[in-house]
Protein backbone atom coordinates (compact mmCIF):
# COMPACT_ATOMS: atom_id res chain seq x y z
CA UNK A 1 0.00 0.00 0.00
CA UNK A 2 1.10 3.40 -1.20
CA UNK A 3 1.78 5.87 1.77
CA UNK A 4 0.10 9.22 1.22
CA UNK A 5 3.03 11.22 2.17
CA UNK A 6 5.40 10.31 -0.64
CA UNK A 7 2.59 12.05 -3.10
CA UNK A 8 2.93 15.21 -1.61
CA UNK A 9 6.35 15.20 -1.17
CA UNK A 10 7.99 17.21 -4.14
CA UNK A 11 11.68 17.50 -5.08
CA UNK A 12 13.57 20.50 -3.93
CA UNK A 13 10.86 21.27 -1.01
CA UNK A 14 12.76 22.24 2.42
CA UNK A 15 12.31 20.28 6.02
CA UNK A 16 13.72 20.65 9.21
CA UNK A 17 14.70 17.79 10.95
CA UNK A 18 14.86 17.23 14.67
CA UNK A 19 18.39 19.20 15.51
CA UNK A 20 16.58 22.32 13.44
CA UNK A 21 19.32 21.40 10.57
CA UNK A 22 17.50 22.35 7.26
CA UNK A 23 17.40 19.35 4.64
CA UNK A 24 15.90 19.95 0.90
CA UNK A 25 14.67 16.35 -0.76
CA UNK A 26 16.22 15.27 -3.92
CA UNK A 27 13.31 12.62 -4.59
CA UNK A 28 11.49 10.13 -2.75
CA UNK A 29 9.34 6.67 -3.43
CA UNK A 30 6.71 5.05 -1.40
CA UNK A 31 9.37 3.58 0.68
CA UNK A 32 11.84 6.36 1.46
CA UNK A 33 13.33 9.79 0.81
CA UNK A 34 16.33 11.38 -0.33
CA UNK A 35 17.16 14.59 0.65
CA UNK A 36 20.57 16.54 1.19
CA UNK A 37 21.64 17.91 5.35
CA UNK A 38 24.51 19.56 5.97
CA UNK A 39 26.06 18.88 2.28
CA UNK A 40 25.32 15.49 2.44
CA UNK A 41 23.34 12.85 0.39
CA UNK A 42 20.98 11.26 3.14
CA UNK A 43 17.80 8.35 3.14
CA UNK A 44 15.40 7.92 5.52
CA UNK A 45 12.54 5.67 5.25
CA UNK A 46 9.10 6.93 4.81
CA UNK A 47 8.01 6.58 8.45
CA UNK A 48 10.81 8.06 9.86
CA UNK A 49 10.69 11.00 7.75
CA UNK A 50 6.90 11.46 8.70
CA UNK A 51 8.18 11.68 12.54
CA UNK A 52 11.56 13.52 12.28
CA UNK A 53 11.00 16.41 10.19
CA UNK A 54 8.47 18.89 9.17
CA UNK A 55 8.35 21.55 6.64
CA UNK A 56 9.90 25.24 6.29
CA UNK A 57 10.21 27.37 3.55
CA UNK A 58 12.97 27.97 1.15
CA UNK A 59 13.52 31.80 2.92
CA UNK A 60 13.74 29.27 6.54
CA UNK A 61 16.11 27.28 5.13
CA UNK A 62 18.45 29.81 4.39
CA UNK A 63 18.17 31.63 7.51
CA UNK A 64 18.95 28.77 9.21
CA UNK A 65 22.05 27.87 7.17
CA UNK A 66 22.96 31.78 7.71
CA UNK A 67 22.33 31.15 11.57
CA UNK A 68 24.82 27.97 11.31
CA UNK A 69 26.83 29.68 8.80
CA UNK A 70 27.24 32.80 11.70
CA UNK A 71 27.97 30.26 14.41
CA UNK A 72 30.80 28.50 13.12
CA UNK A 73 32.51 31.66 12.02
CA UNK A 74 32.10 32.95 15.34
CA UNK A 75 33.37 29.82 16.85
CA UNK A 76 36.31 29.73 14.59
CA UNK A 77 37.73 33.29 15.42
CA UNK A 78 36.97 32.23 19.28
CA UNK A 79 39.71 29.12 18.75
CA UNK A 80 41.86 31.98 16.64
CA UNK A 81 42.04 34.24 19.65
CA UNK A 82 42.88 31.39 22.28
Amino acid sequence: MKNRLSNLLISYDYYSDRHGAPCKILRSTHEVIHYIRNGRTCIASMDRFQHDFEPINKFEAARIEEEIETAEHIKHLRAMRA
